[in-house]
């Protein structure tokens, strides 16, 4: 099911890089060469690895409640993926490793899986992504646990998220400022330049406990207005303005940063361990999403060190949910000429879908 889903997700986002293909097609928009440079017939493969976090708060609005919290982390271990590049599409895929974070019997273990599809035009960016966290532990259990807790922790392997999502940005500056150099490797920023950036975006998630309620009977008994909550879900919808930086030295070493004030309306509504769902409820917020990246990008080779995160707060009966999600990660790749089998067969894929969406 939830395959379906990211299909479904991928689909529309073909559909829409189609049609705006055809007009830019017509408009033959081009950027700066002084500025980008482009690979259009050269394959990007690459291979990463990823330190992941992604941190769960569940916080009393009641200030005086707040021993009873949970903050839940995970005991992630690194990831490995690798990406693929050619022309305006992207690819990357992460699974888990044994490196990382050991294995620690009071933390219990967390798993993780994330799967991203772009597809870049030259104004425009668009992403499907899904993430999923399963597995965390309570590391403020000692404030609500009456008597010796040993670990310290609480381990909850029942904890899960789930994140699917479309987003795009619109580059304003597209023509000498490139977003995607330093995160997509899909081509090289030569001048150092300022871009401004704006982002939009849908996803739709979900925090949920697979056999039990979201937190304990020992909590709940204070913070009764959370008491059988088992699961939350929620839709937002999400837009902001951005800015982004690209200082190039030599040609070929760069650091990047983009960082987006977002505005977030959150459509949402929670189940309870007897199987009951409550009605949508509303709320809106403001939180930040921010990159930061340093490397080397030539003509065949790139690498490059990058971290990415962003914080989100949502509130729901009587309670805020702090989301923060951020990740570390190492890339090295390297550029090869496209197989001419490979033009073909893209070109003739591109001309079905040109005439599926006409």
């Amino acid at each position: 099911m939830r395959f379906l889903s990211i299909l479904v997700l991928l689909i529309l986002s073909i559909g829409t890089f189609a049609q705006s293909e055809k007009k830019e097609n017509k408009i033959k928009v081009a950027s700066d060469t002084n500025y980008i440079m482009t690979y259009p017939r050269l394959i990007s493969l690459g291979i990463y690895t990823a330190s992941p976090l992604m941190q769960i708060v569940v916080d009393p609005v009641n200030n005086s409640y707040d021993k009873y919290k949970s903050d839940f982390k995970g005991n992630f271990s690194d990831l490995i993926g690798f990406t693929f590049a050619y022309r305006s599409i992207y690819i990357h895929y992460a699974f888990k490793t044994p490196f990382g974070p050991s294995e620690d019997s009071r933390k219990g273990r967390s798993a993780s899986t994330g799967i991203t599809l772009r597809i870049r035009k030259p104004r425009i960016t668009l992403a499907a992504e899904y993430r999923r966290y399963e597995g965390y532990y309570d590391s403020n259990a000692p404030t609500y646990v009456s008597g010796d807790t040993g670990s310290y922790y609480y381990v909850r392997p029942d904890i899960n998220y789930k994140n699917i999502g479309v987003n795009g940005i619109y580059n304003f500056s597209w023509k000498k400022f490139s977003y995607n150099a330093p995160l997509t490797y899909n081509e090289r920023q030569l001048k150092s330049r300022i871009g401004f950036l704006i982002k939009g975006g849908v996803n739709y998630t979900t925090i949920y406990s697979s056999d039990s309620t979201i937190l304990s009977p020992a909590q709940t008994q204070n913070f009764e207005s959370f008491s059988g909550i088992s699961s939350i879900h929620s839709l937002l919808f999400k837009a902001g303005p951005g800015v982004g930086l690209n200082i190039v030295l030599w040609q070929r070493f760069y650091f990047s940063m983009n960082y987006f004030i977002m505005g977030n309306l959150i459509e949402y509504q929670y189940k309870t361990q007897d199987g009951n769902y409550s009605a949508f409820k509303t709320n809106a917020n403001i939180y930040t999403e921010t990159s930061t990246g340093f490397g080397y990008n030539s003509k065949r080779l790139f690498a490059g060190v990058s971290f990415n995160g962003d914080i989100n707060i949502m509130r729901i009966e009587g309670a805020n949910i702090k989301t923060n999600f951020a990740s570390v990660s190492i890339t090295l790749g390297y550029r090869f000429n496209s197989p001419g089998f490979f033009e073909k067969a893209w070109n003739k894929a591109s001309d079905k879908i040109k005439d599926i969406t006409h």
